[in-house]
């Protein structure tokens, strides 16, 4: 979409970029464009996926609809997935790229970390991080039922920032996930404090949401960019509308 070509080449060196979605507004279309540009770009920039949420045929299947061959450019030494979602409920079973122990964040950091290291080796190359729903590794580990899961999970990202050029992160962020009840439960603790932590150190913000007068035919949602640069802070808020096919057009208000 060309109104958001701005914000779709490689991001900067050492910048974080949070993508946030609710119910009903999901970021997938969102993050495989991000995703494609910086894989069809300059051949001396990799990605690394790491998903705890979707597997590595839902992300092929996806990126084949924007003419993206994972597998061609993982054989190019320009791709990597890490299988977070495998990880952490069939220890056992190896499918569709690397495979983290799910009940340990230690584990999850090393072989990230060995994964990052295969992409770049020898190659200098600047890699981008991109971490799918880290927010459900705060839940789902053995960490994840106690105090300060939501601290451990981010410092592994804080970790892992220093040994890539840049970083995307995808987050849930319905309104009872970040303002939890009054009295909230350790898991709703962790997420709040998780989400809303990135929320504040991120050099670009794409939050997606529904319409505030419903749902329309011609309009999935509404995506608001928040961008700070050089102590100036730009927003942006377009509406978007996903095609069959997994791509999405994106416009402004009354056109």
């Amino acid at each position: 979409p060309h109104l958001l070509e701005p914000y779709l080449s490689l991001p900067r060196e050492t910048s974080l970029i949070v993508l946030s979605s609710i119910l009903g507004a999901s970021t997938n279309w969102l993050h495989s464009y991000l995703k494609t540009p910086s894989v069809e770009g300059e051949p001396e920039v990799a990605v690394l996926l790491a998903s705890f949420l979707r597997d590595y045929p839902f992300f092929q299947q996806t990126l084949s609809k924007l003419s993206l061959d994972l597998d061609s450019e993982a054989r190019k030494g320009r791709f990597a997935f890490v299988d977070g979602l495998t990880g952490l409920f069939l220890p056992s079973q190896r499918s569709g790229g690397r495979l983290q122990d799910g009940d340990d964040l230690r584990a999850v950091q090393r072989q990230i970390g060995d994964a990052l290291a295969g992409l770049d080796a020898g190659r200098k190359r600047r890699v981008v991080l991109v971490l799918d729903q880290p927010d459900f590794l705060v839940a789902s580990t053995s960490a994840g039922g106690g105090e300060g899961a939501g601290i451990a999970v981010r410092d592994v990202i804080l970790d892992l920032r220093e040994k890539v050029h840049s970083c995307v992160v995808t987050v849930s962020a319905d309104d009872p996930l970040v303002h939890p009840p009054v009295a909230p439960t350790p898991l709703e603790t962790n997420h709040s404090w998780f989400v809303l932590s990135l929320l504040h150190e991120a050099d670009m913000l794409c939050a997606l949401r529904l319409l505030d007068t419903g749902t329309a035919k011609d309009v999935s949602g509404v995506v608001r960019i928040t961008s700070s640069r050089d102590g100036e802070t730009e927003d942006r808020e377009y509406l978007y509308k996903v095609g069959g096919h997994g791509g999405a057009k994106v416009f402004e208000r009354g056109q």
